[in-house]
């Protein structure tokens, strides 16, 4: 939120939120593009100034001036290799995390599958046969709580600070220290 003097966000301990890494790698990035990109058509002007009136001295600077494209060509050829390659690591990433989120799924279906049949839920076993419906019910729940902590602890979505923190609020109750 923004107060009418104009002054910036700041969140609600009165810092102002600072850039990620990313984030200004990427700007950075974009920024060294726009300016090869600016140079390279703008060359055309300055070959203009250094243009040949007809001596071969003159035909010959211009030739200098084209092997110095060379250097330039092979920096943006290098910076597009590099871009390629961080493309196919968050590609990777990317194919990665929709693995485990389509595992997670399938194993989320199975869980609400036992939750709803009770001859379902026997096959999970590790309970014994004495305890209730309820308890059954209770333990596969926190199968998936415990779950979803992990996938959202891999992905940097949830801190290890947090994530104790709801472990030690969870597991001072008597059903989940039974699990």
């Amino acid at each position: 939120m923004s107060s009418d003097s104009g002054a910036p966000d700041r969140p609600a301990n009165g810092r102002r939120r600072a850039l990620s890494i990313p984030a200004v790698r990427i700007a950075l990035s974009v920024l060294a593009i726009a300016a090869s990109a600016a140079l390279v058509l703008l060359s055309p002007f300055a070959l203009r100034a250094y243009g040949p009136d007809g001596s071969d001295s003159d035909w010959q600077r211009v030739g200098n001036v084209a092997q110095a494209y060379g250097a330039v060509s092979a920096l943006i050829a290098g910076l597009a290799l590099a871009g390629v390659g961080a493309s196919l690591v968050f590609q990777a990433r990317e194919s990665k995390a929709n693995r485990e989120q389509g595992m997670r799924t399938a194993h989320t279906e199975l869980m609400r599958m036992a939750m709803t049949d009770p001859s379902l839920m026997a096959c999970w076993g590790r309970l014994d046969a004495n305890t209730s419906e309820e308890s059954r019910r209770q333990h596969l729940y926190l199968n998936l709580v415990i779950s979803h902590w992990e996938m959202m602890f891999e992905l940097g979505a949830l801190s290890e600070g947090h994530l104790r923190q709801g472990a030690d609020s969870i597991f001072s109750t008597v059903p989940a220290r039974r699990f």
